[in-house]
């Protein structure tokens, strides 16, 4: 089986978890964005969002208590002054940037948005991008966010890079524990009697509870569990993998629906099919389960509406090899 939430293997656990420089911890990518929110919440009450993002990130702001408004993107999934002014954005606002699959740069967007607004707040969610996150700077944005559970088999993490104050979470995760249950279970897939509805059962409880953790801190777990990950090979395999499925996808006349730049670690290689829907029920039959970013929940969204047809981010993590690349390619074949 191919895809969804990572197995844990409890062996690469470590004690030696650093917290970095200005940055903060909380449970999840949509309790880090909780967070930046309420603390801006004094200077401004309503954000701007494109209008291709995970329904999570809207839950948050209204969670948060503020009011919000869709800018349409580029089409090159990018924000514009342009579009920023046609939905009255003004000096002194808030924008959110999404650095989709962790593909782009969006230091150019967000200088752009500063010198046309000098006084506005940018937020940058790289949730799709942990090393982007990690690894680069944008002077530019205000504040930036990561998942570590998109990317690594942590059950739980959200982290925030800022040079501003923010609250400090110390409420008890309580939805990590079936995270990792369940990420161990699935280790053990087909060993013992384990079979896949016990650990999606425990997936599902889990995901259940995050919404219930907007307060909470990131789990000792998955400190351990981040100390232990070899970030550096991971990375490697990302790109190797991509470098792989690229050859394949041009070897088919499919193009990716973003650049692929050597040189980025992609959370997943995002194509458009005319026939997505025919496409992803056979990658199902033969247990290859390939997400859509993202369904759009009833949100008014021009570009979202779009890829919840026609988008199919394809799996090039860590977990694979060659030969896993090669399944994905045969079955995108017409």
């Amino acid at each position: 089986m191919l895809g969804g939430e990572f197995e844990i293997d409890l062996s690469i656990q470590r004690d030696a978890f650093q917290p970095a420089p200005d940055t903060y911890y909380y449970a999840s990518g949509r309790a880090a964005l909780y967070q930046i929110l309420k603390s801006l919440k004094n200077r401004v009450n309503k954000i701007w969002f494109p209008d291709w993002l995970c329904h999570t990130m809207v839950e948050a702001a209204q969670k948060a208590g503020f009011e919000y408004e869709f800018y349409e993107l580029s089409d090159n999934f990018m924000a514009t002054v342009e579009a920023l002014d046609a939905k009255g954005f003004k000096d002194g606002c808030l924008v959110l940037l999404i650095y989709y699959f962790g593909l782009q740069d969006l230091s150019v967007t967000a200088k752009n948005i500063k010198e046309a607004y000098p006084n506005a707040t940018i937020i940058e969610d790289d949730v799709q991008a942990y090393y982007c996150f990690a690894e680069e700077t944008n002077p530019y944005a205000d504040y930036r966010f990561t998942s570590l559970r998109k990317t690594f088999p942590s059950p739980d993490g959200g982290l925030v890079y800022t040079k501003y104050p923010m609250p400090r979470a110390i409420r008890p995760n309580s939805f990590a524990k079936y995270k990792i249950e369940a990420g161990v279970l699935k280790s053990h897939r087909g060993e013992n009697g384990v079979r896949d509805e016990d650990y999606l059962a425990l997936f599902e409880k889990g995901s259940e509870l995050i919404d219930e953790n907007y307060e909470s801190v990131m789990s000792r777990d998955s400190e351990m569990l981040f100390a232990g990950t070899d970030l550096q090979w991971v990375k490697q395999k990302r790109q190797d993998n991509a470098t792989y499925l690229l050859d394949g996808l041009k070897s088919l006349g499919i193009e990716p629906l973003i650049e692929v730049p050597n040189d980025k670690v992609p959370l997943f290689v995002p194509i458009y099919l005319e026939n997505r829907n025919e496409i992803r029920k056979r990658m199902f039959q033969n247990e290859v389960f390939c997400p859509v970013h993202w369904p759009i929940e009833s949100l008014p969204l021009k570009k979202g509406a779009e890829m919840a047809q026609h988008e199919l981010s394809l799996i090039v993590d860590q977990r694979y090899n060659i030969n896993d690349i090669d399944l994905i390619i045969s079955l995108l074949k017409q």
